[in-house]
């Protein structure tokens, strides 16, 4: 019986635990759309807009919340919407989308804020490919813009 109720404490927290975590992480993952949309735009001062907003976003994440990995994440995320933040250049934020969506992404698996696409385009990063995340299951490149703007696929739901 004793194992039984703790085991059940154990299960609650962990729920709990998660459900606090998504709550911190929504908020961050609003702010990482409005930068993916504005590189779809090719619009680089919204791109350097919405990444100002997720830097805040993310520096609200309860980090205590997090593994050891995905405090990594959310400090790679930063580093990269922060870069994006600082300039004008809608080819460098491209670049470094690349790796701030890849910490997205951990951080969304890890958080499940809400129903989230992992879309991936087989001609970004110089052909090597590229993730992202989407709120939509819509494909709308990022990494292309108008160029190519359907090009890529969903390859996972969170």
């Amino acid at each position: 019986m004793k194992t039984s109720l703790f085991t059940f404490a154990v299960l609650v927290f962990s729920i709990s635990s998660l459900a606090a975590s998504a709550q911190t992480t929504a908020p961050a993952l609003s702010a990482y759309y409005s930068v993916k949309d504005a590189l779809v735009s090719t619009d680089a001062a919204k791109a350097k807009a919405s990444a100002t907003t997720l830097v805040v976003a993310l520096g609200k994440v309860d980090a205590a919340r997090l593994s050891a990995s995905d405090k990594k994440n959310l400090a790679t995320a930063k580093a990269r919407a922060t870069t994006i933040s600082r300039t004008a250049d809608v080819n460098a934020q491209r670049t470094q989308f690349e790796a701030l969506s890849t910490s997205m992404i951990a951080l969304a698996k890890a958080t499940k804020p809400a129903k989230t696409y992992v879309q991936y385009c087989p001609m970004a990063a110089e052909g090597k490919g590229a993730f992202w995340l989407s709120d939509k299951r819509e494909v709308r490149n990022p990494y292309y813009g108008d160029k190519m703007l359907k090009c890529g696929s969903v390859k996972e739901e969170i």
